[in-house]
């Protein structure tokens, strides 16, 4: 197996140092939560359970005995008891949640669409108003446009030649003997007898 596979060793000093800064940072922050105190006992983790202080032989022993390995040193542990409950601070209660006037606001809404559906019907009452009107105005031009045609036949049969000779007649009228006509620029005029052509 390479060496680029392989996991360094942990150091055990230093998974226990590790520990410790981890516990130390734990506690502190109980102790911020609970209060200041310092001599507040640890309850959890690494520090609910602390060794009491070692008693260590004197320096002569260990320079009389070189050739003697120095033992490991005897711990011993101490429970720290529990403290009152009452001490602790008393967490504040999360505030209420604000309330919005709801029914002024449905009642704004429903203001709004009602006043949108008169709206929409007094619009649709005066398009069909509109609508009446513009069909009796149809009505009515088709109506005129019949008496006009009527109006331009009667005007065609009166300018007939034999209806403006009955005309004539009936009031007095009668046919010259003699006829003038004037041509222009010179305004020379000549007289000629009427022909009943």
């Amino acid at each position: 197996m390479s060496d680029q596979y392989r996991r360094a060793q942990a150091d055990p000093e230093e998974i226990i140092k590790a520990a410790r800064r981890r516990a130390r940072a734990a506690s502190s922050r109980r102790r911020g939560l609970v209060g200041d105190s310092s001599d507040a006992p640890v309850f959890e983790g690494n520090l609910a359970v602390q060794p009491a202080p070692v008693e260590t032989a004197p320096v002569e022993d260990l320079v009389e005995a070189p050739t003697r390995a120095p033992a490991a040193p005897q711990r011993e542990t101490v429970v720290i008891p529990r403290t009152k409950t009452s001490e602790r601070t008393s967490a504040k209660p999360a505030p209420e949640p604000v309330e919005v006037p709801r029914p002024a606001f449905v009642g704004g809404i429903v203001g709004l669409v009602v006043a949108g559906i008169v709206g929409l019907l007094l619009l649709n009452s005066v398009i069909n108003e509109d609508a009446y009107h513009l069909q009796d105005l149809r009505s009515q031009g088709g109506d005129l446009d019949q008496t006009e045609q009527a109006l331009a036949d009667e005007l065609t049969n009166l300018n007939s030649p034999n209806n403006l000779q009955a005309e004539a007649s009936r009031f007095g009228m009668v046919h010259p003997e003699k006829v003038t006509f004037l041509y222009l620029p010179g305004g020379e005029t000549i007289e000629m007898p009427w022909n009943e052509e």
